[in-house]
């Protein structure tokens, strides 16, 4: 009853605090649409301020609703979604108060939610938005002379195109594309939403006016090129704020550059280069299941990162043929063996990694047996042992990606040991260790399917056939 009292608690607390998070937000909008409006003299009644403040909290509260309900509203997420509404939202006040109505940045948000984001979560914020804007600009007409129709028509016109443009940036643009897709697909877009709005200012203004129609048509892509531009430059503040996994954030974790991949290789370089080569096998077997290849490539160069705290106790980096474990009781082995998903989840937390990389570290091993000191010490206990002491800590994979670096590492460390000769001998190799994780339950908890499980071992066996094919034998006797 108290820890479920407690929940209550808890979440009549989370509730709260978002609400008046979101009151505090809708006040900073209209905070600044006063602020700007008193510069030109104008000035609001409460009842007015009052009602757009309230519209605004309720679309906020809206979006709010549709990020939980596809498991997008934790803390982190929402900060991170709310943050780029206010910059996107702060920015079209300044488009507005110095009479640029038409180049409002709207397809920032759509950029940087599109690239990193639920895409039905992103149209919808996307979609608030706009509605937010559209309110500030009632606002903005607040005291001013009589609005044409032509005027107000070119307005709401601009909204629907960059309601448009911002949808096709979320859909078109994958969350892992290249800088280079994301800049030309980003400017064609923003380039056929400025000639939209070149031939729908002649349409909606009356008479033909050369001029407005240019004017229209330059400001609508300036207004995106700005986001465009934007969003190159502040990607990295939000990646390093929020622990964004963007494809460009991947790439540069892949890097070998990366002063945790250079002390990984100083400090452990067998595990190293096992890690070189579960990173390759995984980014391979993602691709072949249709999951992100370089999410899956960084996550796997660093899923033994925790090793690097006691490198010695794990075999790829034993070289001078010394075994500490020798010199240990099976019991302490097994903790110095399996304390490694922990430190490395660790290390990479400190360092500010993205949780799908920190996951991977933890789940990789799962909660399996280390068969090897539990059999040691039955011999000890004959027989007598139970294995619930000598497993990892868990949790299992969770996601396809975590699941198939479990299947890449162990299967690559089999490969080292075992040494098949002949492919027919490997896909043996491979199938038996699946069925193994498999019997094991690892594969429970997350939606892996048979026929995944199938491609998965299937870019196993190509890949490991590469990286153990045979070589010629070189002679270096002396010549005669």
């Amino acid at each position: 009853m108290d820890k479920l009292a407690s929940s209550q608690k808890r979440t009549v607390f989370q509730y709260l605090f978002t609400f008046l998070a979101l009151i505090a937000l809708s006040a900073i909008i209209i905070a600044c649409v006063v602020a700007f409006r008193s510069v030109s003299g104008v000035y609001f009644d409460l009842p007015t301020l009052f009602s757009a403040g309230f519209l605004i909290v309720v679309l906020l509260g809206v979006n709010y609703i549709v990020l939980r309900s596809y498991n997008r509203g934790d803390a982190v997420s929402s900060v991170f979604v709310f943050s780029v509404l206010l910059v996107t939202v702060v920015s079209s006040i300044v488009c507005l108060h110095f009479d640029y109505a038409y180049a409002v940045p709207l397809s920032f948000l759509a950029l940087l939610l599109g690239m990193d984001f639920h895409k039905k979560s992103a149209i919808v914020t996307h979609f608030t938005t706009i509605m937010i804007v559209a309110v500030c600009i009632v606002l903005f007409s607040y005291e001013s002379e009589a609005i044409l129709f032509s005027e107000l028509s070119l307005l709401i016109m601009v909204l629907v195109v960059n309601t448009v443009c911002g949808i096709l940036l979320i859909t078109m643009i994958g969350r892992y594309s290249s800088r280079l897709k994301v800049l030309f697909t980003s400017s064609f877009i923003v380039f056929v939403s400025g000639l939209i709005g070149f031939m729908s200012a002649a349409a909606l203004g009356g008479d033909p006016d050369i001029m407005q129609m240019i004017t229209v048509g330059v400001s609508i892509m300036a207004g995106g090129a700005i986001s465009i531009f934007a969003y190159f430059c502040m990607t990295p503040i939000f990646e390093r704020v929020f622990n964004l996994n963007t494809g460009l954030r991947l790439v540069e974790l892949c890097s070998f550059n990366q002063p945790l991949l250079k002390e990984l290789e100083e400090k452990a370089p067998g595990t190293f280069n096992h890690s070189l080569t579960v990173s390759n096998i995984a980014e391979r077997a993602a691709y072949a299941i249709g999951e992100d290849p370089r999410l899956a490539k960084a996550a796997a160069l660093y899923h033994d990162i925790g090793k690097i705290e006691n490198p010695e106790f794990f075999t790829e980096n034993q070289i001078d043929g010394y075994n500490p474990h020798d010199d240990l009781i099976p019991e302490v082995s097994v903790k110095m063996i399996t304390r490694h998903t922990e430190a490395g989840a660790k290390i990479l937390t400190s360092k500010g990694f993205p949780k799908e990389i920190i996951s991977a570290a933890v789940e990789h091993h799962g909660d399996s047996p280390v068969g090897y000191f539990y059999h040691k010490a039955q011999n000890i206990t004959e027989g007598t042992l139970e294995e619930k002491g000598y497993t990892y800590v868990g949790p299992k994979p969770q996601t396809k990606i975590n699941a198939i670096i479990m299947i890449a590492d162990i299967c690559e460390a089999a490969t080292r040991s075992v040494r098949p000769s002949t492919r027919e001998e490997l896909v043996e190799l491979v199938d038996k260790l699946v069925r193994q994780k498999m019997s094991e339950k690892q594969f429970d908890e997350c939606p892996i399917t048979m026929a995944e499980l199938t491609a998965v071992k299937g870019a196993v066996v190509n890949t490991l056939m590469g990286v153990h094919h045979e070589r010629i034998s070189y002679n270096f006797g002396n010549k005669k």
